[in-house]
């Protein structure tokens, strides 16, 4: 069969649904596949044999495949477990959803990236610049003492606490918010990153929602 020669894949979805065990039965009949990227993948009306723990499991079973992107994608709890799985991945782009939860979304990336410190060559995590905006907002709404200092923290990102990875750096200054939920200014996970992962060439990538299709590890070497 042709298809099982393909060494490059894209799939663009839209809600996952019951296709779901075909796609699952159709990937593991590509042993040469060495790139793929899924699109606009979300899960909230699917079942679970289509949640993406079960997709990147299955993904994980190729033992050719070394770079993966996963553009608009649907991550849950459960994410990290499933692409902690992913030993068999060098190279990964990841942006997420950010339709809702975005802390625990923030979470399970981070704590599933960390899992694959010792496979990871490359790393380009998007953060969107509407999150960034909303971030913001909440920065503001949640600081009640007025202090100034929040002007210099710059663009943050929401993280479920207790935060994956080793302590924060010290210079860290904790910004006004739920006690559950820490922000994270972009440079501070930055720090985070380069220090779990040092041998991992990393990016954090700003880019505002409707470029993100465009988005790929072509030009990251």
């Amino acid at each position: 069969m042709v298809a099982r020669g393909l060494t490059r894949l894209r799939l663009e979805r839209g809600t996952a649904d019951c296709a779901a065990p075909a796609l699952l039965r159709a990937l593991a009949q590509l042993p040469r596949l060495t790139t793929m990227e899924l699109v606009n993948f979300d899960v909230k009306r699917g079942t679970a044999d289509c949640a993406a723990p079960a997709l990147l499991r299955a993904l994980a079973q190729l033992p050719r495949l070394t770079t993966m992107e996963l553009v608009n994608f649907d991550v849950k709890v459960g994410f990290d477990d499933a692409l902690a799985e992913c030993k068999n991945i060098q190279r990964l782009l990841i942006i997420p959803t950010y339709v809702s939860q975005s802390a625990t979304t923030n979470k399970q990336v981070l704590s599933g990236v960390l899992r694959l410190k010792d496979t990871l060559t490359h790393l380009m995590w998007g953060v969107t610049i509407e999150l960034l905006r909303v971030t913001e907002l909440f920065i503001d709404q949640c600081d009640q003492g007025g202090d100034s200092k929040k002007k210099d923290i710059g663009e943050c990102i929401p993280v479920l606490k207790p935060v994956p990875g080793c302590r924060l750096p010290d210079e860290h200054q904790p910004v006004a918010g739920p006690p559950q939920v820490e922000i994270l200014p972009l440079p501070t996970l930055q720090r985070l990153l380069s220090a779990q992962l040092p041998n991992t060439k990393l990016k954090i990538l700003r880019i505002p929602f409707h470029a993100t299709w465009r988005q790929s590890l072509a030009d990251f070497q």
